[in-house]
């Protein structure tokens, strides 16, 4: 967590922050009286900005009788982000959330919390589609060998006059076997069938999904866990947060 203390510095009379126990000063105009000096010695200050470990930000009044304002609105606690318009004492001095930030160094995390679902999608949707793919497999294993069944059917009969096989039975597995032949040729010449297209289908969306959330750089084949841990992005080097 971060704490910047904000106030009306001592000496100059001007917007002051503190953070890490350094003092900054960050507008050149005069603050009103109605703001509260910042003391850093003695940790106080008009307000403080608190910044979790997430990237979530809260404005804290630390003097009662001198009110900070956030979006028009006196408040004791109150979330903010970049862009919320945040007013100290009664003279409604405003100031720059945005500006701190910058004065500090401070760059905020980004969530990658919704790649997870991204991750979790395109793995089960490739599993299954390499399950579909394994099952055509099988079934163009499966009338190979009928074709060579029926095959058989019409040979063994003059090869081994001994063995009679129903002439009836014959047609109905040479049928079959030709049936089974020109249905998995049709399906399997079908292009928005196949396991080829569909399969850059898949990785084409994941390729635009799974990217950074600052930079938009692809992140790879890599599970979720593994860029969770990495906690940075190996582009830009912004900072992750699950």
């Amino acid at each position: 967590m971060i704490e910047i203390l904000i106030g009306r510095d001592e000496k100059t009379s001007r917007l002051a922050i503190v953070y890490n126990g350094k003092g900054y000063i960050v507008d050149v105009q005069d603050v009103p009286l109605s703001v509260s000096r910042c003391k850093p010695k003695e940790k106080k200050g008009h307000c403080s900005l608190i910044i979790g470990t997430s990237g979530k930000m809260k404005i804290q009044n630390l003097v009662s009788e001198n009110v900070t304002y956030v979006n028009g609105e006196a408040v004791d606690v109150q979330n903010v982000d970049e862009n919320s318009i945040v007013e100290l004492g009664y003279d409604q001095y405003r100031i720059s959330v945005k500006k701190i930030l910058k004065v500090i160094g401070y760059e905020r995390p980004y969530s990658i919390k919704h790649l997870k679902r991204v991750w979790e999608k395109y793995d089960k949707a490739m599993l299954k589609l390499q399950i579909e793919q394994q099952k055509k497999q099988n079934q163009q294993k499966l009338q190979g060998i009928l074709s060579q069944l029926s095959m058989l059917c019409v040979i063994i009969p003059s090869v081994i006059p001994s063995i009679p096989i129903p002439v009836a039975l014959r047609v109905v597995l040479v049928v079959g076997a030709l049936g089974l032949g020109i249905y998995f040729y049709i399906k399997g010449g079908k292009v928005d069938d196949s396991f080829v297209m569909k399969k850059r289908e898949l990785e084409e969306n994941f390729r635009d999904d799974y990217v950074c959330p600052k930079c938009g750089s692809f992140m790879g084949n890599r599970p979720y866990e593994d860029i969770e841990g990495q906690k940075q992005c190996s582009k830009c080097q912004c900072k992750y947060v699950s």
